[in-house]
């Protein structure tokens, strides 16, 4: 059965982190050996050959750097809801790793589940949490709707939406992040992004046609990943059953949260408990995997020189989401 191993961030301690390793291969042993549990293989094991089965799954999902981490802490707080301790990375890139199909995209389209694929997939989570119902968040399941969907019919989609401007420059800040801190594939392309300084490793999602930009400007670049992942949300919204799929802006999450939270929670299908009241204030207080607090046009303090000139092809997609009204 295929496995595959997280890319890890380029902040590696230890011998192996110093080698001159421009395709990570490092970093896999490395992750390797740290996600290695013998008693999580027994029970993966079991899960499989029982054919365990999950209802109602809640798949958090996106635009990267839309919040979806707040919303996944904040629905992983629920006393019904359990969740992987990190991103999925590593169980959905098993049997789709871009590699897989010549390093397309991150995209997984319907009628793609694999013979024993949908089994391995409930046994990876069993393996983890047992039966209990759960929450997911990976960003890159923005482009896997159908594929999700596929493998959990009653699946419940919270989707989040966040201002385009903000997004795509928080997704600039991600890709000139001095650390790395947002780097995911090692591509077998080379890159030449202006004022990029790694060869190889790509950052967030790898959208169809991303060779077309390995030496384009960063704005550009995040203006295509942002429009690639809204028109894959706008394509779920047309795929997935109503009643499976909601849609909250994050700026009513930051004003208006006590309302927010109730429409979460009914489209859970979760209990609005006191702890989750608690958590969203805590969340707003100090957001995670933020590399500044939330604040309204933040894009303007940042990169207002570099978005400005963008928004004219922002904008329609932006009306999609529910954004009406673009700055100029």
């Amino acid at each position: 059965m295929k496995s595959t191993i997280r890319e890890m961030p380029d902040q590696m301690p230890g011998l192996l982190g110093r080698i001159d390793d421009p395709w990570g291969i490092s970093w896999r042993v490395v992750n390797l050996i740290k996600r290695f549990s013998l008693r999580r293989t027994a029970r993966l094991m079991a899960g499989f050959v029982s054919g365990v089965q999950y209802e109602r799954p809640v798949f958090v999902i996106g635009v990267p750097r839309s919040g979806t981490t707040l919303l996944f802490h904040l629905l992983r707080a629920s006393s019904e809801l359990a969740s992987l301790p990190r991103e999925g990375h590593d169980l959905w890139r098993t049997f789709h790793h871009p590699r897989y199909s010549g390093w397309r995209s991150d995209a997984v389209g319907a009628g793609q589940v694999r013979l024993g694929e949908r089994r391995y997939v409930n046994a990876y989570f069993y393996a983890h949490f047992g039966r209990r119902r759960f929450v997911e968040k990976t960003p890159e399941n923005i482009l896997r709707i159908p594929y999700i969907l596929d493998l959990f019919r009653d699946a419940r989609f919270i989707v989040i939406k966040r201002s385009p401007p903000d997004v795509i420059n928080s997704l600039i800040n991600g890709w000139r992040h001095p650390a790395g801190r947002y780097r995911a594939y090692y591509v077998p392309e080379a890159l030449n992004i202006p004022g990029y300084d790694h060869s190889k490793r790509w950052c967030f999602s790898l959208i169809g046609g991303w060779r077309d930009y390995v030496s384009a400007p960063v704005p550009e670049i995040a203006l295509a990943q942002w429009a690639a992942c809204t028109r894959a949300l706008i394509a779920g919204r047309e795929l997935v059953p109503a009643e499976q799929w909601h849609e909250v802006f994050f700026e009513d999450v930051i004003t208006h949260p006590a309302a927010t939270l109730a429409g979460i929670c009914a489209a859970a299908q979760i209990s609005p408990e006191p702890a989750l009241e608690q958590k969203l204030a805590a969340l707003i207080a100090e957001p995670v995997n933020a590399l500044s607090a939330p604040q309204p046009d933040k894009w303007r303090r940042d990169n207002e020189a570099e978005i400005v000139p963008l928004l004219g092809r922002v904008a329609p997609l932006a009306a999609a989401l529910g954004y009406n009204e673009m700055m100029d």
